[in-house]
């Protein structure tokens, strides 16, 4: 039997498909779909039609539910045989406890990701970093999701400021550039601000680790950036590991499976 994998973003939809072992398929799209298209012209979902073997479909979603429940009806529509689960900040809470004051209102993709990152290194302290639209940053004991911050992505950073000032250009953030230094030009002033405000950013949540007497063993990075931001960190000499994961949300929800699909 197999399991279909979905991570609903809010720049695009990705998918993934796994055997009921729990191993991912390396076949799976890496863009997948925008989340402008309505679920109907989602035929890359169509040729699974014909797979009877499906026997879940998995789900992390961060837009409106009315698209999410469109997308559902669709999916059923095609796939009758699976069930649809769908995570939320309470899923798995027996196996990863949580310290937001609300935990039904953090976000599925990051609940996704400190599933995954807490099977994956058990006993670990960890800071998950995903730099996607919004990059999160989020504090991981062995017991507890203890919490995170969110800053505008680099994208979005660049958006904003050609969009809100009157002469600023719009920065390309998709290149890998793995120096930090002063910028000596507009451009360089915008791109290189954009990468230093991350840094200083990831930098402050291992002080702030510190201050609260948790060791940091490894810093996870994933996300459309996170090439960018791994060769940065290890740049700047931190003492805490890097690791590059991609892909976390969907590992998130096969670790979720793993566990036993409660919420």
């Amino acid at each position: 039997m197999s399991i279909l994998l979905i991570d609903i973003g809010n720049s695009r939809l990705k998918w993934a498909m796994a055997s009921s072992n729990g191993d991912l398929d390396s076949d799976f799209i890496d863009q997948g779909s925008s989340m402008n298209d309505s679920p109907t012209q989602l035929t890359e979902f169509d040729p699974l039609s014909k797979n009877q073997s499906i026997e879940k479909i998995i789900c992390s979603s961060v837009i409106g539910e009315t698209q999410t429940l469109a997308l559902k009806k669709h999916l059923k529509t095609i796939m009758p045989q699976a069930s649809w689960f769908k995570m939320n900040g309470l899923s798995a809470i027996e196996h990863l406890g949580s310290q937001y004051d609300q935990p039904e209102q953090l976000g599925a993709d990051r609940r996704a990701m400190a599933l995954g990152a807490h099977q994956m290194f058990p006993n670990k302290n960890l800071l998950v970093i995903s730099a996607g639209t919004a990059t999160t940053i989020d504090l991981i004991t062995p017991s507890h999701h203890m919490g995170g911050w969110i800053i505008p992505g680099m994208a979005l950073m660049t958006n904003a400021l050609n969009l809100n000032t009157a002469q600023l250009p719009k920065v390309s953030t998709d290149k890998e550039d793995s120096s930090l230094k002063i910028g000596t030009n507009t451009h360089d002033g915008i791109y290189q601000g954009i990468l230093a405000s991350h840094i200083g950013a990831i930098t402050m949540a291992q002080e702030y680790a510190k201050n609260q007497k948790i060791k940091l063993d490894l810093m996870i990075v994933t996300g459309g950036n996170a090439k960018t931001l791994v060769a940065l960190l290890k740049e700047c000499s931190s003492s805490v590991p890097v690791h590059h994961e991609e892909q976390m949300v969907l590992k998130g929800l096969l670790a979720w499976n793993k566990m036993g699909l409660t919420s």
